[in-house]
């Protein structure tokens, strides 16, 4: 059982490529079938992670590639919707950016530190919750999804500040452990 949630998160990756080809394919509502594509990758994160923590199932590995795979995942349908118009570039560039360095500063720390582990907060969780919520949403086309976008983009810069903080607490706690064992 223990292998069960890492087995999901590579069934994530791999719905990666599966969902741009067909989101850019010719076939008969390509949006419609990637979408139920993203909807199956967000199963698999959910179920993922209630193994994980239902049966102590946590690995190193499932701790540093399942936020990967969300990310990649998330930047990806966040991508295809800003190509075709459904959201807005800034608030693509903004989760980006906000990701990108997230996962700069979790792969610098597992290098230099790789004890350390920052878990995800409750600022995370809705982060990525709202960003869920904004591109389901968005295949309405609804006139105020601007504004949502406006409060997520805001949320998730603000969850990308206090991620810093935990990265550099972590850090330092872990250095003036060090300190004090010399």
């Amino acid at each position: 059982m223990k292998r069960v949630p890492n087995i999901l998160t590579l069934i994530r990756l791999f719905l990666i490529p599966f969902y741009l080809t067909v989101f850019y394919s010719d076939t008969a509502h390509p949006v419609r079938w990637a979408m139920i594509i993203f909807l199956v990758a967000s199963l698999t994160d959910i179920i993922d992670g209630y193994i994980a923590r239902k049966y102590d199932a946590i690995t190193k590995f499932g701790q540093v590639a399942d936020p990967f795979a969300d990310k990649v995942m998330q930047l990806s349908v966040l991508y295809t919707l800003m190509d075709i118009g459904y959201i807005e570039n800034w608030f693509f560039l903004i989760v980006l950016i906000k990701d990108g360095l997230q996962i700069f500063l979790g792969v610098a720390l597992l290098n230099v530190e790789p004890k350390i582990i920052v878990p995800a907060n409750v600022f995370g969780k809705a982060t990525t919750v709202l960003i869920f919520a904004t591109i389901l949403l968005s295949l309405f086309r609804l006139p105020g999804l601007i504004y949502l976008q406006l409060f997520v983009g805001g949320l998730a810069v603000f969850t990308f500040s206090q991620y810093a903080y935990h990265v550099w607490q972590a850090w330092e706690k872990n250095k003036s452990a060090k300190t004090d064992n010399q």
